[in-house]
Parts: C-alpha cells; sequence; structure tokens
C-alpha cells in the first residue's frame, strides 16, 4: 500500500456520528461542531464500483433547496432584516436583533467592498489585484514523501435570501464570488458570470431565496486560520436606457471565515445581510486534507432523442452535505470536466454520477428513466485512480482522481 493512502473500512459497519454544538452570543450553534458527519462507505476489496439502478438508497443523494433556510426559519418577505455594511447596522444585526437566530443561518459581517484606497482587509489579502489565481506548484516527492495535510475550506452552497423579484419570470443572476486564502490571496472564483451569460434562478415567492449554480475553483482553497470571501452579485434589467447599467447591484462586499480553535473538520452556514438581499453561504472547514481533482471525461453518449443530461455530485470526508459539481446538458464525448475537493487524509471521496434524458423530455420519462453510478475514492498524497462509469443508454464516462498537497514537510 502506498504511503498516506487510507486503507478500505471493513464493510458493515454502521452508525453515525451527532457532533454537539457549542453556543454562541446568538442563540445558535456555533461552528467547530456543526455538521452531522456519516461513514465512508467505501467498496470493499472484493468489490468493483459499478452501474447502479435507482432505488431508496439513493436519497442520500437528493438535493433540496429547502435544507439552505434551517430547521426553524420562520423568515418571509415581510419580516426580512435588512442592513447596510455600516458598524452599527451590522452590529445591530448580530447582537441585538430579536430573535435573528430563528430567521435564518446565523449572521456573520458584512464589510463594504472594496473600490479604492485603504480597507480592513487591502494589503493583507492584496485586494487591489482582481487577477485570478493558479494553480499551484509543488516540489517532487519521487525520492522522499514531505507531503503534509492541509486546513481547507469547501464551498458547498450559496443562495441569496430575502431578495423581492417583483419582474415575472426568473431572475437573471450575474456577478462574482471569489475566495482569497495566504497561499496566493488572488481570486479563486466558485461563481463568476459575466452579464451576457447570465444565470437564470427561480425565485421563491414567501422567502426570496434563489441558489445559485457554483464552479468549481481552480485549487483548494486553504484556511490555516482565516480566509476571505468577497462578492458582487447584480439582477439583470432591460427596461434601462442604453446610456445606463443593466443591472441592479443585489449584494456586495466581503467577510472573513476564521478556524482558530476547532481541532475536528465541521460544516458551516452563515448569512451575511444587506440592504436588498442576503447571501447565505453554507461551507465544510476541513482539517488535515488534502485537494482530489476530478477529471470527469465522456466517452460516449447514447442516442437519447431529447439529449441527455449529467449530475455530478460529490460527498467529502463522511459528510452528509452534497456538492453539486455539475448539472446540466452533458458534454460532447472528448470533453473533461475538471473539479476540486477537500477531502481529510484518511477519509474518502464519494462521486454520484447521474444519466438521465434531456430537458425537453416528459416529466414522468424523466423520473422513470435515469442510470447512476457510485463510486468511494479513499485519499492520499499523490495517488491517483481511474474508473468508467457505466450509464446504461445514456453512455459511459472515465473518472480520474488525483490527489494532491501543496503543503511541504520541512527537510
Amino acid at each position: 500500500m502506498d504511503v498516506g493512502t487510507v486503507p478500505p473500512l471493513q464493510l458493515g459497519f454502521v452508525g453515525e456520528i451527532e457532533k454537539q454544538p457549542m453556543e454562541t452570543e446568538a442563540g445558535g450553534s456555533s461552528n467547530p461542531a456543526r455538521g452531522r458527519k456519516r461513514p465512508p462507505s467505501p467498496p470493499g476489496d472484493d468489490e468493483e464500483p459499478s452501474e447502479s439502478t435507482p432505488s431508496d438508497d439513493d436519497d442520500e443523494w437528493s438535493v433540496s433547496d429547502n435544507e439552505n433556510q434551517g430547521a426553524d426559519c420562520l423568515c418571509t418577505l415581510d419580516n426580512f432584516p435588512k442592513a447596510g455594511c455600516d458598524y452599527e447596522e451590522q452590529n445591530h444585526i448580530l447582537f441585538t436583533y430579536p430573535n435573528i437566530e430563528l430567521l435564518g443561518p446565523l449572521p456573520i459581517r458584512l464589510y463594504p467592498a472594496f473600490k479604492s484606497g485603504s480597507h480592513i482587509f487591502g494589503s493583507y489579502y492584496n485586494l487591489h489585484d482582481t487577477s485570478e489565481t493558479s494553480i499551484t506548484s509543488v516540489r517532487d516527492c519521487s525520492t522522499k514523501c514531505r507531503c503534509g495535510p492541509m486546513f481547507l475550506l469547501q464551498f458547498i452552497d450559496i443562495n441569496i435570501a430575502g431578495y423581492h423579484h417583483a419582474r415575472p419570470g426568473p431572475a437573471r443572476i450575474f456577478g462574482f464570488v471569489a475566495a482569497r486564502d495566504r497561499v496566493q490571496p488572488l481570486r479563486n472564483y466558485v461563481y463568476k458570470r459575466e452579464i451576457r451569460n447570465c444565470e437564470a434562478v427561480s425565485v421563491k415567492q414567501n422567502t426570496g431565496m434563489a441558489r445559485l449554480s457554483l464552479r468549481s475553483p481552480i485549487r483548494v482553497i486553504s484556511m490555516v486560520s482565516h480566509a476571505l470571501i468577497e462578492f458582487e452579485l447584480c439582477v439583470q434589467t432591460e427596461d434601462r436606457p442604453d446610456d445606463e447599467p443593466k443591472g441592479d447591484c443585489l449584494i456586495e462586499g466581503c467577510t472573513e471565515f476564521t478556524n482558530f480553535l476547532a481541532s475536528k473538520s465541521y460544516i458551516e452556514h452563515r448569512r451575511l445581510y444587506g440592504y436588498n438581499c442576503a447571501l447565505d453561504v453554507k461551507l465544510a472547514v476541513l482539517i488535515n486534507a488534502v485537494e482530489a481533482r476530478i477529471d470527469v471525461k465522456v466517452l460516449r453518449l447514447g442516442a437519447i432523442a431529447n439529449g441527455i443530461n449529467l449530475k455530478v455530485y460529490a460527498k467529502t470526508s463522511g459528510f452528509r452535505e452534497v456538492i453539486r459539481l455539475f448539472e446540466g446538458a452533458a458534454p460532447k464525448p472528448g470533453d473533461v470536466m475538471c473539479f476540486v475537493v477537500a477531502v481529510e487524509t484518511y477519509n474518502y471521496l464519494d462521486l454520484y454520477i447521474e444519466g438521465s434524458p434531456g430537458d425537453s423530455a416528459v416529466l414522468e420519462q424523466k423520473e422513470q428513466a435515469r442510470s447512476l453510478w457510485k463510486c468511494s475514492f479513499g485519499s492520499g498524497y499523490h495517488c491517483s485512480d481511474e474508473q468508467v462509469a457505466e450509464l446504461g443508454n445514456f453512455g459511459e464516462v472515465l473518472v480520474n482522481v488525483n490527489w494532491k498537497s501543496y503543503r511541504k514537510r520541512q527537510s
């Protein structure tokens, strides 16, 4: 067995770990112990990953936007708090707003967006440079492995909330959400849409919630003790004169997520309140983790009249939360989609791939006709694994998972 590769777990291990929350001054649960983990379920030594048919067991991969509102969410558009980036307004939201913990995820301070001049995070995160980050090169470990585990941040979901969408049809969102870390303090985008390819999202009438379709970051996001998220999201408008902007700002700003005390990985779900809407961010902080780089190459597509849709989902390190890597029309054969996911060392990355009829298919046909594939991959420092996902009449894809750590121990 390669050094740094997790050994397979024995099948038949059942049980559930419930992390106990700690109280915060806002009355809710604070990070270091939020989130529910389940035991990983890798294949046994003599079991090969294979095509599956839908069953009740697949409910664990079902995703719903309702879970992002929080179990006790009582917030509607009528009572949704509004606040600017002003220090006192944010203090009111954080510390004195009545029953704020019942209105959704616990609030976190919204700081103003960097424009020019000085900013509280300006020099530390190099905010004046809006360049996109790149893949960091690492030294070769061919003679002796010096890789070390990393503290990483993994985005799970981002939603807008409390937005009053007065126009008919979907809201057309454009803008960006990016993270910055201390490895390379440049923008690592997890959402980026220009006005010409804005995203049409359905907004719930009572809560003003809409989920954004995230993209994979260029590389995993380091979070030894803190990391920054910055964003500017707008909604397209079509009734403006030609010499005026074609969009209204929904929310912009930044905030810093911190981790100074946690010794175990956890899920964090926070809300940033703005004037026009709020931004809900759900993320995982992985302690002692590595990067899983996932390449999904379409080998073959079936001859389906209405086209083929693909879903590529992931779960990390035993957590129940589903990370939606891709949802949409299948790429052409030969095309490769690349994703990165943070995974604990000595743990597992679970992947789920589903093929189904295209969007023009009848709803009843879409629900009945689908083919899925699931597999668990054990983490390591620089091992790799390759599997072919057979999706029946919908085609087949090649899945390649490569592991990497950007942290090297000193010689």
